[in-house]
């Protein structure tokens, strides 16, 4: 079981992957008004995509979803807070923003990947957890 809800979760990541190593190419060749609607597209569907995991979060009944929940407003208001800090310091030192948005970027892929591999953990123990459960007709 645990096996067909995470392949099902890999593939969505997969897919995301795909489109994220698309963007980055096709916004490299863009000129400044292509890339301007790809940012807007982009910034409407994470917010789009943060709004549908909100609201998954918000109705499950599983008292540890709302534990999720909790650290995931956490980790948004702190992110958010990021965001203005990161504005006002580019903002402040035009001629290093550049490089400074370059290095940001960077460092959030690093994070993403750092959560890909948290989430392999958490598979892998979710795995190892069913397996160790006995199978329905098993003597113990």
């Amino acid at each position: 079981m645990a096996q067909e809800i995470l392949g099902v979760k890999l593939c969505q990541l997969d897919e995301k992957i795909s489109q994220l190593h698309s963007h980055i190419r096709q916004s490299q060749l863009a000129n400044p008004d292509q890339l301007c609607r790809e940012l807007e597209t982009v910034r409407r569907e994470c917010a789009a995509t943060e709004a549908a995991l909100r609201e998954k979060l918000e109705h499950s009944k599983s008292s540890l979803v709302s534990v999720l929940a909790q650290g995931y407003r956490e980790a948004e208001q702190i992110i958010q807070e990021e965001q203005v800090s990161l504005r006002q310091h580019f903002a402040a030192d035009p001629p290093s923003a550049l490089e400074e948005q370059l290095l940001t970027a960077e460092y959030a892929l690093d994070f993403a990947y750092l959560a890909s591999e948290r989430a392999l953990l958490l598979s892998l123990e979710a795995i190892a957890a069913e397996q160790s459960q006995p199978k329905e007709g098993d003597s113990e």
